[in-house]
């Protein structure tokens, strides 16, 4: 990072909190605090174009400071420089980018929430909390978080170089866009529990999980796993109306921030009404976290696995006079309690150590080499939630192996 960029960061943290930061979160903030901030902006400013080594244009050093306000804001908001308008007008900002992946900005790479279940992305064996170094040699550190999307909409075969957590060696994969939707929920019986998987909420998801539920009733099994770990995109309606079919009443979410307030209850009608657990992990997010917040907190069963990503919002793109504009969270789902989906997720009624999957073998699990030769297949990972899932209704955790 440049000295100019971490002067102008660190200056853009505290204007973004005084000027942003109540325009957002409804904090008031004194107008003496507006214009000592702005003050201090102003002297960082000129020390910068009178002393630093290099003479810097004033228009860069302006878009710097804001990229450093949105950073500040949450990594899913950012600032477009009016340079880049004109491409930014043909970016359709869509989670379902051909490939699969959906992608944050994490400690400036390209970040993996999740790969979707069945994409490109996924079968070349890609996981969340990969960063995405390079794609097809670009690096990521220098695009903001709608460049990295755009570029993965690429139609023809992309090279992706990406680190993954505990490895120096960068692992090469090439994906190429294909069409993997509509995306069906799984159903399985693993002992004498029913086990629902939900990759994504899209529509006609609800309705397929009535269906499930309905199947589930008429067997008389009475104990019931909803698996909504990698879940961390698609249609929030979906999610909503997935969670109403486990509930007969309580709140399921609101909507509380800079929009109108909404809220959504639930009606008396289910077709399951036995025990259940749902699974989540740190790449539940968005609607997958508001199904699991209703169903933990109308105590209508137990959440099992560890905390989701944190990211049940809405945002809008507003323009700006320079030509530039910014997009920003404007609004946030709600637990049952009111609570807002934001960093640090849903915490689980039961977690679950993870720590022994750490430690994990070196070689990359990549079902692609760089030219697309397949690789040999690899042991199934042992998955630690849905054993303790099984454990807490009474099942021999050997029942997991059947969901691999």
């Amino acid at each position: 990072m440049s000295k100019k960029k971490i002067a102008f960061l660190s200056v853009s943290v505290a204007l973004l909190l005084s000027l942003l930061g109540g325009a957002l979160f409804g904090q008031a903030t004194q107008k003496n605090n507006v214009y000592r901030y702005i003050s201090i902006f102003t002297e960082v400013f000129e020390l910068v174009q009178h002393n630093y080594v290099e003479q810097v244009p004033a228009d860069q050093l302006m878009d710097g400071a804001f990229s450093g306000v949105t950073d500040a804001i949450d990594e899913f908001s950012y600032y477009v420089p009016p340079p880049q308008m004109a491409a930014y007008k043909n970016f359709s900002d869509v989670e379902d980018n051909g490939v699969g992946l959906i992608v944050t900005k994490r400690f400036g790479y390209a970040f993996v929430i999740a790969p979707v279940a069945g994409s490109p992305a996924a079968k070349a064996g890609i996981e969340r909390g990969d960063f995405i170094e390079k794609i097809d040699g670009q690096p990521t550190q220098k695009m903001a978080v709608w460049q990295v999307r755009n570029l993965l909409r690429s139609g023809k075969p992309m090279h992706l170089q990406v680190l993954r957590g505990g490895q120096t060696k960068r692992d090469e994969f090439v994906l190429q866009q294909a069409s993997f939707h509509p995306l069906a929920i799984e159903t399985k019986t693993l002992g004498g529990v029913a086990y629902i998987k939900i990759p994504y909420f899209e529509k006609g998801t609800a309705a397929q999980l009535a269906t499930a539920l309905e199947n589930v009733r008429k067997s008389g099994t009475r104990k019931l796993i909803v698996d909504v770990r990698g879940n961390a995109g698609g249609d929030v309606d979906e999610a909503i109306n997935a969670a109403d079919e486990l509930l007969t009443s309580g709140l399921i979410t609101s909507l509380a921030g800079k929009v109108e307030a909404k809220k959504w209850q639930a009606d008396r009608n289910t077709a399951y009404d036995g025990d259940v657990e749902v699974l989540t992990d740190g790449s539940t997010a968005s609607g997958a976290e508001i199904f699991a917040a209703a169903i933990h907190g109308n105590q209508r069963g137990k959440v099992v696995g560890v905390p989701t990503y944190g990211k049940s919002i809405v945002q809008k793109f507003m323009t700006l006079p320079s030509g530039g504009g910014v997009y920003m969270t404007v609004a946030h789902y709600t637990t049952p309690d009111m609570k807002p989906i934001k960093s640090g997720g849903i915490r689980p009624d039961v977690m679950v150590d993870l720590t022994a999957l750490v430690l994990r073998d070196p070689t990359p699990p990549s079902a692609l080499a760089p030219h697309g030769a397949p690789k040999a297949a690899e042991k199934p990972a042992e998955d630690l939630i849905l054993e303790k899932a099984l454990q807490l209704f009474n099942e021999p955790a050997a029942a997991a192996k059947k969901a691999a």
